[in-house]
């Protein structure tokens, strides 16, 4: 073979069999390609230095990110903490949370952050997210039997970001219920796909782009098409692994848990187990295939090796990343449709009309052989902390907000209700008192920890999405 002859591998990390798998393409030598041929050795030459450079611009930031040294939080309200700096009396870290975040969340304002583009009619957005890296605005939406990814990319040449609807991009387009969007800190955007036509689903991961020195986003040329992971079970939630050189995703199906790992076309779904089911048998977990036993619809990451999985049949149980080991941990009120993570042994749980914080280092009593989160007998672990005088949606979104000690969760009353971590306890606030005219299907904390652009929010800030809008909570 001459030495100017390569060969490329199309779609080599299709997880099912696929007609294309064992196709390979000769790369041809420039002066026999044609013009714009996809497999010249220029072309491929061209692709890997693009792949290179985004690798490298991505290290780079995270370097950035990690090296920058900043100041410490309580100066961010420094008149909260004259008190303390005085010696006039000693408080508690919490107690001195509290009564920032109440100074912080009462001078909230509301600012229409953008109106997507309805197509092709009326649709609501599911899911808000933004990335603190490039400022692109993250949207999933439906309509009739059509689901979409959308972004809108912000306006650099502004001193904040700014969007507007020539700045959309649609990312996906499908007649399948998109379950879910997740965001890794490498960049990587994450969607999942099922309830197709043939009852199919996948998994899309898309490397989002950075802007460049003048402001421009460019997608590298390999990611023009999206990548499709195609499986049999039912996609239910996904969430990112916050550390890592490469992306990192939980994801909870029908058939329990996976996780997806890698970058540019090189990816691995791989299946975790279930908690051994003989050694479990007395502690209230069995599996039974496709059921609410198996069913996995809440992931979150405790730490860069530890997930919090919650099931439909309200139990919840730790995946190790490191050892493989899976423990139950405890048996929520309802079935599980929200796990965010308080610290590494605090996590807030939602499920049909119901949140609760739960400390997972307290011993799990009285889980039951097969739990009916639905049925009268139902026994339900006691909660670390309730949220009191409080009526969540039928399947609450909510989020929380380390930084200040807070929880927001949406009410059946179209408003975003505010709860301290620490006491449980309403914290009144602007946002508290605002009606949306229409249900609320998203909320997103924004931490300022670590400030990663100039013209991203610099204090705490909170996206709420309602409808096809998205509002801006921010000081």
């Amino acid at each position: 073979m001459a030495s100017d002859v390569y060969w490329w591998h199309a779609n080599s990390i299709s997880s099912q069999p696929d007609p294309e798998k064992k196709k390979y393409f000769k790369i041809q030598a420039n002066h026999v390609a044609p013009p714009g041929a996809q497999y010249s050795q220029a072309s491929v030459k061209r692709k890997r230095n693009e792949q290179e450079e985004q690798e490298r611009q991505a290290h780079v930031s995270q370097r950035i990110a990690r090296e920058t040294v900043h100041k410490p939080s309580f100066l961010h309200h420094p008149l909260v903490g004259v008190d303390r700096e005085i010696g006039a009396r000693r408080v508690s870290s919490s107690e001195l949370q509290d009564r920032q975040a109440s100074v912080h969340v009462s001078q909230l304002r509301c600012k229409r952050l953008h109106d997507f583009e309805p197509w092709p009619g009326p649709w609501n957005i599911r899911h808000v997210l933004r990335s603190p890296r490039s400022g692109i605005l993250i949207t999933s939406g439906v309509h009739s039997h059509q689901s979409s990814v959308s972004i809108c990319f912000p306006d650099h040449g502004e001193e904040k970001w700014i969007y507007n609807q020539t700045m959309e991009r649609i990312l996906f387009q499908e007649p399948y219920r998109l379950s879910s969007v997740s965001l890794s800190h490498t960049g990587y955007l994450l969607a999942t796909f099922d309830s197709g036509p043939g009852g199919d689903s996948f998994l899309a991961p898309r490397l989002l782009p950075n802007p460049d020195e003048s402001g421009d986003y460019r997608w590298p040329s390999e990611f023009l098409h999206p990548i499709r992971i195609r499986t049999l079970q039912t996609l239910w939630c996904s969430a990112a692994c916050p550390t890592g050189d490469k992306a990192l995703f939980a994801i909870g199906t029908s058939d329990g848990l996976h996780t997806l790992e890698g970058y540019s076309s090189h990816w691995t779904l791989s299946q975790k187990p279930f908690p051994n089911e003989k050694a479990n048998q007395t502690q209230g977990f069995r599996r039974h295939g496709n059921s609410s036993h198996a069913s996995v619809q809440a992931v979150e990451w405790l730490s860069s090796d530890v997930i919090a999985s919650g099931l439909r049949n309200s139990t919840v149980f730790l995946y190790d990343v490191r050892t493989g080991d899976t423990s139950l941990r405890l048996q929520h009120s309802q079935s599980v449709t929200k796990i965010r993570k308080v610290d590494p042994w605090r996590i807030v749980v939602g499920g049909h009309n119901s949140v609760e914080m739960y400390d997972i280092r307290f011993v799990a009593e009285g889980l039951q052989h097969k739990p009916k989160p639905m049925s009268g007998s139902h026994i339900s672990t006691r909660p670390y902390l309730s949220f009191q005088d409080f009526s969540p949606e039928e399947i609450p979104d909510l989020d929380v907000s380390t930084e200040l000690g807070l929880l927001a969760c949406a009410s059946n009353d179209r408003k975003v209700r505010l709860f301290s971590l620490n006491t449980g306890k309403p914290v009144p606030s602007p946002l508290s008192k605002f009606h949306y005219a229409r249900p609320i299907t998203g909320v997103f904390f924004e931490p300022t920890e670590p400030i990663t652009s100039s013209q991203g929010p610099q204090t705490p800030s909170l996206l709420v999405s309602a409808e096809a809008s998205v509002d801006q909570w921010v000081w």
